[in-house]
């Protein structure tokens, strides 16, 4: 097993993809050579016929004229006119080895017209030098032949118009010539449909040169749209590394090829630490450049046989085809390897004048070991991925067999996931949230999932998994209708009482989401001004323009924003004051310490103040003693909500209407 060195590439455009880089590229499956080297080719896919007619034709001539025309004129003749056919033949076993794939350089245009040139006047001299004078039957069998060389000239040359023009041209107006220098009436006669012949050949040319041209456009075009077509499938558009597509594609090609040649193979998936942190503080434009630079950085190191592709977002695979011929040799060539990538995140990235340190954790797994398909491996990687996060991150971890039951349990769960949707296994509990005189002022929706077997599952069980699957999205519609329509008549024509329901960042990225959110305000009839949506910080920074935009249209129908678990996320204030919230929700782990943790009061006392000066309302979380619900009064804050006023309940068990909530559950705590 050799060593994994390196071995530069480089990466494309990343955003204009043009013909000439999809024709380079060796993944795709359909050549794209450009309209101007399809002429060529076609002009001298014709050229055997072409010199073919010119031996004939030249044969013949000289045989007919050959007791009407000195014999030295006729070999003097016949040599240059074949000697021109063999030089011809010279340069097309030349042009023969440009193959048909390259890009035909344009000198080969001049050499075709200066060769036509030639050829033309050659055939053009014999309306001199071949045409007897005073005997029409020899002189009409040279316009004869003259003019069938035109016309096969128009078949053969037509791609390239001038040079079709300069042979018909010097073949045809000599003849003319010495057709009017024969001073008769018939000569006269001859002359005039030998010009009116050259016109016709000159239009026929014309326009055959323009039905190839349009021909070969649309062939063309529709080449590149193929080529698009398969680009944008196969790769990620961004960095021009493959996607996750092509990326199965091939790792399943390596495991049959691995098995088949016993050997093993390695994915190592990688994940940019802190990547979001960068994101969110510099934006998303510099964000992307630096996914583009760490492609860079990471192609240059592997080999032309291995593949790295980007999964989306900060995640990256490196598929590396032979490891080593052992399991221990495959390990140790693929954990050194990891070694060396980590080891090329040392040096920053210079993006627009910011300096960016940037590390990256890793994930290995190895094959072919008992993995049934390519999602096996990713999957195995993405939990050995997890492992090294959880050691501290900007390390490797190599997947162990220990770690297969957690793979079993994501399995399980997704499984279990499409399970609960269809057959109505999640339930809504909700939990009060106060003023400062314990009045209630509104309820959140928490999810619950009633498995079957392992009972209730709490949230952080389950919405990391569903979150990845897409399932968040359906999920998340359920939640907000169900919260909706179980609320819409307890709460009504009471404006201060606020539903409030989580929405997952997935679950508002999507295109319809403000249809869906009428759609469901219209089918329960709940007063809009009931409704809060409780997003988190990094949904707000991951498009912020669009982001202010659908909360302002929801916001004009009357629904509220409050921003969850403020103060463990990477807020900028700049975007924070443009965005149109009513609430931040202060995370409970900073309420939990807040009256033993000098920093964790510190923290909260800013957030007040600042919402205090942006007339926000600020709403403090996880209060679970009259000590902690004093402490926050003694700062400014005046609603709560924790277990001091009530744990989340399913709503049959509530004490309704809400005016006598609190007393009722309060002695039960």
């Amino acid at each position: 097993m050799t060593s994994i060195n390196p071995i530069p590439n480089t990466i494309g455009a990343q955003t204009n993809i043009t013909a000439s880089e999809l024709a380079a590229d060796g993944d795709n499956t359909v050549s794209i050579p450009d309209i101007s080297s399809d002429l060529i080719r076609t002009v001298y896919s014709s050229l055997a016929l072409t010199l073919t007619a010119v031996l004939i034709n030249s044969t013949i001539l000289s045989i007919i004229q050959w007791n009407v025309i000195s014999h030295e004129t006729i070999l003097v003749w016949f040599f240059a006119t074949n000697s021109l056919s063999l030089a011809r033949i010279g340069i097309a076993r030349k042009f023969k080895k440009l193959g048909m794939e390259r890009a035909i350089p344009d000198y080969w245009c001049t050499i075709t017209f200066i060769t036509s040139i030639a050829s033309g006047a050659l055939w053009g001299s014999a309306a001199i030098w071949l045409f007897p004078t005073n005997d029409l039957a020899h002189q009409v069998f040279v316009a004869f032949v003259l003019t069938g060389m035109s016309a096969g000239a128009v078949a053969t040359l037509s791609p390239l118009k001038s040079s079709s023009f300069a042979f018909i041209l010097l073949t045809t107006i000599p003849l003319t010539t010495r057709f009017l220098l024969e001073d008769s009436v018939i000569t006269t006669y001859m002359a005039v449909m030998a010009l009116l012949f050259t016109v016709m050949m000159i239009v026929t040319s014309k326009n055959l040169n323009r039905t190839i041209r349009e021909s070969m456009t649309i062939r063309h075009q529709r080449l590149i749209d193929e080529k698009m077509i398969h680009y944008q499938a196969h790769y990620d558009m961004l960095t021009d590394l493959p996607n996750r597509r092509l990326l199965s594609e091939r790792l399943n090609h390596e495991m049959k090829r691995a098995s088949r040649h016993e050997h093993y193979g390695a994915v190592l998936f990688l994940d940019l630490d802190h990547f979001k942190t960068i994101n969110d503080s510099l934006g998303h434009a510099i964000g992307d450049e630096l996914l583009k630079q760490v492609a860079h950085r990471i192609k240059k190191r592997v080999r032309d046989e291995d593949t790295v592709a980007r999964l989306g977002g900060d995640e990256f695979i490196i598929l590396i085809s032979e490891a080593g011929d052992e399991l221990s040799s495959a390990t140790d060539n693929a954990e050194n390897f990891s070694a060396e990538i980590l080891r090329l995140f040392q040096d920053a990235f210079d993006i627009d004048g910011h300096i960016i340190h940037s590390s990256v954790s890793i994930g290995i797994s190895l094959f072919p070991l008992d993995e049934t398909s390519s999602d096996d491996i990713i999957q195995k990687s993405d939990v050995a991925l997890y492992e090294a996060k959880e050691a501290g991150r900007n390390t490797a971890r190599l997947f162990f067999s220990e770690m297969q039951q957690v793979v079993n349990n994501r399995r399980a769960i997704e499984k279990d996931l499409h399970h609960a949707l269809a057959n109505n296994e999640f339930e809504l509990n909700y939990q009060p949230q106060v003023d400062h005189e314990k009045n209630i002022i509104g309820y959140e929706a928490l999810l619950r999932w009633n498995h079957p077997d392992k009972g209730q599952i709490l949230p952080n069980e389950f919405i990391e998994i569903a979150e990845k699957s897409g399932l968040i999205v359906p999920i998340g519609e359920w939640v907000l209708k169900t919260a909706c329509q179980q609320f819409s008549e307890i709460i009504s024509g009471n404006d201060d009482i606020k539903i409030c329901i989580n929405v997952s960042p997935r679950q508002f990225s999507e295109p319809l989401f403000i249809q869906k959110v009428k759609t469901v305000i219209a089918e329960t009839t709940i007063n809009p001004d009931n409704v809060q949506l409780e997003i988190t910080e990094g949904m707000v920074l991951k498009d912020i323009d669009e982001t202010i935009e659908k909360m302002k249209i929801l916001k004009s129908i009357g629904i509220s924003f409050a921003i969850d678990d403020f103060g463990t996320g990477y807020s900028s204030l700049t975007y924070l004051k443009q965005l149109p919230i009513n609430i931040l929700k202060i995370d409970k782990s900073f309420v939990l310490e807040s009256v033993n943790n000098a920093n964790d009061a510190a923290i909260i006392k800013t957030i007040i103040a600042m919402a205090r000066n942006m007339s926000i309302d600020i709403v403090a979380e996880g209060v679970e003693s009259q000590q902690i619900m004093d402490f926050l009064l003694s700062r400014g804050c005046q609603k709560f909500q924790g277990f001091l006023f009530g744990k989340p309940l399913p709503l049959e068990q509530l004490i309704l209407p809400a005016d006598d909530f609190y007393s009722a559950i309060s002695g039960s705590l």
